[in-house]
């Protein structure tokens, strides 16, 4: 973003402007677009909680709100998926402690452990939290372009085209950031 904004200092010509996201330019689907984590709904939902917290209990037909906007299963009662936490559980310790050790049969299933395995050798044998390639592992990125490629009958995929984020808003963020340039944009 840097190289940008310095190379654009001078002013924007007549090019510039007319790559601008603009009403005018955006698509008709971006600018319908609701953000559903944050959106009206939510307000509104947070508001009747309150209510439903006071002492006006009986001003609705029910007792809670269940808030199924957010993408986290956990919050509904959805016991957490146990074969990706154990996946990462061994990428994490050290190997003579999970991976590498004759007991961890005992704990870990067969195909978490091998799975275990691959994920450490494909990150040189460290565990996760560290930096990595702006768009994600390419190692990861690989398994998400042959998942697409699978899902969708054979369909090319090109990893360098696949940008991985920490979620759906950390992705919004990062694409609005690229596309507006400052406030006047």
């Amino acid at each position: 973003m840097r190289f940008l904004s310095q190379r654009n200092k001078g002013g924007s010509t007549a090019s510039n402007r007319s790559k601008r996201l603009t009403e005018a330019t955006m698509s008709v689907e971006l600018k319908n677009m609701e953000y559903a984590v944050r959106g009206e709904i939510v307000i509104v939902a947070d508001k009747i909680t309150e209510i439903l917290e006071s002492q006006n209990k009986n001003t609705y037909p029910f007792d809670h709100i269940v808030y199924t906007n957010i993408g986290n299963p956990q919050s509904l009662g959805q016991k957490p998926l146990t074969w990706p936490r154990q996946v990462l559980a061994l990428v994490d310790l050290p190997a003579k402690d999970g991976v590498d050790n004759p007991l961890s049969l005992r704990i870990f299933p067969s195909d978490a452990i091998e799975r275990a395995k691959e994920i450490k050798e494909k990150l040189g044998g460290g565990g996760t939290g560290a930096y990595s390639h702006s768009q994600g592992t390419r190692f990861f990125r690989q398994d998400i372009a042959e998942f697409i490629e699978k899902r969708d009958n054979g369909i090319k995929v090109d990893i360098d085209s696949i940008f991985m984020s920490n979620g759906a808003s950390s992705a919004i963020h990062m694409i609005l950031t690229a596309l507006i340039k400052d406030s006047t944009w």
